[in-house]
């Protein structure tokens, strides 16, 4: 029998973690690789995620590394305005308000030596420990 719940797990957590990796290993020094967990409203508890932010900005694939619309609504950071979506997946979200939307967990935080570092040692690209 097919379970809705880990069907929509599975397209939330998509991969999160293998974009986020890759994603601060290409980047400048300033980029953290964060894991933790989030809390999608329509799914009731708590699923594991990885993004990556800088001091004030969060870099998020499911919620806008693609541009998915549907990734907003995830966390309830819905935006109907197209110019304003627009400037969120160029610039990243504010970190204060992402991570009071997704309601985040953060379990660690990786620079980009000590991700290349974890995922040497782990064989995987996360979620590590």
């Amino acid at each position: 029998m097919i379970n809705l719940k880990n069907l929509l797990t599975e397209a939330v957590c998509g991969l999160c973690f293998q974009w986020a990796y890759r994603r601060v290993l290409k980047g400048g020094p300033f980029l953290e690789l964060v894991h933790g967990t989030i809390y999608p409203p329509y799914y009731h508890k708590r699923i594991n995620h990885a993004w990556v932010e800088t001091k004030r900005n969060v870099f998020d694939w499911q919620n806008h590394g693609r541009g998915r619309k549907e990734g907003l609504e995830n966390i309830g950071m819905w935006v109907d305005d197209d110019k304003k979506q627009s400037e969120i997946f160029k610039r990243g979200f504010d970190k204060k308000e992402f991570y009071k939307m997704a309601k985040i967990k953060v379990d660690d935080k990786y620079k980009k030596h000590e991700a290349a570092m974890k995922m040497i040692k782990q064989q995987h690209m996360g979620p590590w420990d």
